[in-house]
């Protein structure tokens, strides 16, 4: 399945409401396991986005799916990139 990372920025109702950040993370979780993917990793950063997770789900559409469920909650905005391993992108490169 494709890998992907999914970059977020916590809103201001959702800074104000961290004691909930717990609950929030685990109906990510399942949403993401909802539409037949993993929640691979989850990190609070410090920086320009406020969270990272790197998914593992079937396709681009079902990732686009499970942003917009996640997005509805109103406590985070998201920017998405597709990640390759290495090996894949070693094979790209070999046309093997």
């Amino acid at each position: 399945m494709p890998l992907f990372i999914i970059l977020g920025k916590l809103t201001d109702k959702a800074i104000e409401k961290m004691k909930d950040a717990k609950e929030r993370d685990a109906q990510a979780a399942k949403i993401i396991q909802s539409a037949g993917g993993t929640l691979l990793a989850h990190y609070y950063t410090i920086g320009r986005y406020d969270v990272v997770a790197i998914v593992d789900l079937p396709s681009a559409e079902v990732l686009a799916k499970v942003v917009m469920e996640i997005s509805k909650v109103g406590t985070v905005s998201t920017e998405t990139m597709t990640a390759l391993l290495p090996e894949q992108m070693y094979r790209m490169a070999t046309g093997s």
